[in-house]
């Protein structure tokens, strides 16, 4: 069907099955064909649900013995084209994935107390204030429409045996992303409150009524007064960002932020409980599930009930009972010829139980040594750092860099450079405009400088592609040696 789909695309309106099986090559698609004989089935099939329509092909036949063979070409019909463009949107709509945009809490940071310096001062600027509330919004609307989108999402992954490679990818990831949100909301949401408490000692509802009287508030197409109702929209709105960061003091309830870190907390319990999971079902040396499918498909494969019975006891084990072979302490105690329904029960130990034989005394077995790994392990640890290293000292100790002036970087590189452009984007800004932040680690100080204005984006060459950002000015230096410098903080 995406082969039928993407050939209207391009305005192609019928395909023979060879051209279909071509194309089905060519792409992406996963496909299980054989020959071009199980494809006709498979496109009969459709045919015959309607998603395609098929007319004889007279162009394939040149000799005889072809007319009477199936020659059809194939076309995409109206119904079949209005069912795949709803798969298509399933699929899109089932495969996002809510994140909680761990980026969008600095945002909010910065607004509030950009807002609450606004509403210190004595006479602030109506249409400062306005934007300051749209870029507000506008921040915290992704916060909560992706936070959304995370909690209905997270407990549909899929952990079956099938997608044990996916769900250990899917588990690194998730991992990574989850406790660095943690980490933001720990550090933030402190920030976060005692910003709103300052607006509200500000006056939030004079802010409010101040931006209603901006020139950028649109016009109102219904009747009544248009700033009147937005400054009621704004003040439900404020409660309700209020009560997200800071609770509701009305009914005593929690932040509801806090149930997003419950909510991650939990995700990685869960993550945790599977991966043990797919852990022992790796680390078992049988596969009992399958093993019990692959029996049950053997029972219905029995001709009659006899084999039936021969394979359960095969199977089962149902054979003389064990202790029979057992040799009593005193043999005279019971005669040779005791029915066993009238003789003493008799002590089975566990082993044989268990294991189906007796515990025999021997050496025991050698204990491996594991000395070649951990040097492999170290060895692998030191190439790393040296890598890390190497990567570190293209940033480290340079003095100002642009973004224009590094041109290309290897794989380690980018990767510290995308963490430290990340660290100083979530820091708050300087009077000055620029941003100071520290590494994870504690040990580098990061100062991040915009460019003035409107600036054309440069591009870097990465190992993955070409990376566009503005060309920021970027200084690392030792934590313990960095000092702020004019040159840096221009």
């Amino acid at each position: 069907m995406q082969v039928f789909f993407d050939a209207r695309q391009r305005y192609v309106i019928e395909l023979r099955g060879s051209e279909v099986l071509e194309l089905l090559r060519a792409s992406t698609n996963h496909f299980e064909l054989a020959d071009e004989a199980a494809l006709d089935y498979h496109l009969g099939q459709l045919v015959t649900w309607g998603n395609l329509a098929h007319a004889h092909d007279p162009g394939a036949v040149s000799r005889l013995e072809d007319f009477y063979k199936r020659r059809f070409v194939y076309h995409l019909t109206s119904v079949g084209e209005a069912a795949h463009r709803a798969v298509l949107e399933v699929e899109a709509t089932a495969g996002r994935s809510g994140s909680l945009q761990s980026t969008m809490l600095a945002k909010i940071r910065d607004a509030l107390v950009e807002l609450a310096r606004q509403g210190a001062e004595a006479a602030p600027s109506a249409d400062v204030v306005f934007g300051l509330l749209h870029d507000l919004q506008a921040a915290f609307g992704t916060l909560t429409e992706e936070a959304n989108h995370f909690i209905s999402e997270i407990d549909r992954s899929d952990t079956g045996p099938a997608a044990e490679e996916r769900f250990l990818l899917y588990k690194q990831a998730l991992l990574a992303y989850i406790s660095r949100f943690i980490e933001q909301l720990r550090r933030l949401g402190t920030e976060i409150r005692t910003a709103i408490e300052a607006v509200d000692a500000a006056g939030s509802a004079r802010l409010i009524d101040l931006a209603s009287r901006s020139n950028d508030l649109p016009p109102s197409l219904g009747h009544g007064d248009p700033a009147a109702r937005w400054r009621d929209e704004q003040q439900q709105r404020w409660a309700g960002m209020r009560a997200w960061f800071a609770g509701d003091r009305s009914t005593g309830s929690a932040p509801t932020v806090e149930r997003l870190a419950q909510v991650a907390r939990d995700a990685v319990i869960s993550l945790t409980r599977t991966l043990m999971r797919l852990n022992e079902r790796r680390t078992r040396p049988v596969d009992r599930a399958a093993d019990f499918r692959t029996l049950a498909r053997w029972f219905a494969r029995a001709s009659d009930d006899g084999a039936a019975h021969v394979l359960w006891r095969s199977a089962f084990g149902l054979a003389a009972a064990r202790h029979f072979v057992l040799v009593d302490d005193d043999p005279d105690l019971v005669a040779a010829n005791t029915s066993w329904w009238d003789a003493p029960p008799v002590e089975i130990p566990v082993r044989l139980r268990t294991h189906g034989a007796l515990p025999t005394a021997g050496r025991p077995s050698q204990v491996p040594n594991h000395e070649l790994a951990r040097q492999w392990i170290a060895q692998k640890r030191r190439r790393e750092q040296a890598v890390l290293q190497e990567a570190l000292r293209r940033f480290s100790g340079r003095g100002p860099l642009t973004i224009s002036g590094m041109h290309a970087l290897t794989e380690p590189e980018f990767e510290v450079f995308l963490t430290f452009i990340d660290e100083a984007l979530t820091s708050p800004r300087q009077p000055d405009g620029s941003r100071v932040a520290r590494s994870s680690d504690g040990r580098f100080r990061i100062t991040l400088v915009q460019p003035p204005g409107d600036t054309l984006l440069v591009r870097v060459e990465t190992p993955v592609g070409h990376l566009y950002c503005a060309d920021y000015r970027i200084q690392v230096d030792e934590a313990s040696a960095a000092r702020p410098t004019a040159e840096a903080s221009r």
